[in-house]
C-alpha cells in the first residue's frame, strides 16, 4: 500500500498545483506545466522517502524503520536505472519511476521480516548496489 499511496500522492500534489496556480513559472507556452512534475520528482520522492516510515508504522508493519531504510536503498538504485534509460527507452523509464514503490516496499517488507537468512538480505543489499552501480555506468 505504501508503494502506491505515495506516489498518488505527488501525482496528486501535482494536479492539485496545476490546478491552483496554471500561471506560475513552472507553466510554460510550449512545455506546459511541467515544472510541478519535475519538482515532483527532484524534491517529492526525497519527501515520499521521508514519509514512508509514519505511513510504515500507521499500517503496522514492523520494524517500520528497517523496511523504510531497506526501501530508500532499493528506490535509489531503480530511479537511479530510470534516469540512466530516460533517452533510450522512456516508456521503461517512466514506469519504472512509477511502478518503484511497488516494487521496493514489498521486498524490503519482506527481507525485514524477522527468519529471513540474513545471507539473503546482504545479497539483496548488495544486488541493490550492483544495480545502482551498473545505472551509473550505462548512464556515462
Amino acid at each position: 500500500m505504501v508503494g502506491i499511496i505515495l506516489p498518488i500522492a505527488l501525482l496528486g500534489w501535482v494536479a492539485l498545483m496545476v490546478r491552483l496556480f496554471p500561471d506560475s513559472p513552472q507553466c510554460g507556452e510550449y512545455t506546459g506545466c511541467f515544472g510541478y512534475l519535475v519538482q515532483a520528482w527532484e524534491v517529492g520522492r526525497w519527501v515520499a522517502v521521508g514519509l514512508a516510515w509514519p505511513l510504515l508504522h500507521v499500517l503496522r508493519i514492523r520494524p517500520a524503520w528497517r523496511v523504510a531504510i531497506l526501501a530508500a536503498l532499493f528506490l535509489m538504485a531503480i530511479w537511479r536505472l530510470a534516469e540512466a534509460l530516460l533517452f533510450t527507452a522512456l516508456d521503461s523509464s517512466l514506469a519504472l519511476i512509477v511502478l518503484s514503490g511497488v516494487i521496493a516496499y514489498p521486498l524490503a517488507t519482506w527481507l525485514a521480516m524477522p527468519r529471513v537468512p540474513r545471507a539473503l538480505l546482504l545479497v539483496s543489499a548488495a544486488a541493490a548496489l550492483a544495480l545502482f552501480a551498473f545505472a551509473l555506468v550505462i548512464a556515462g
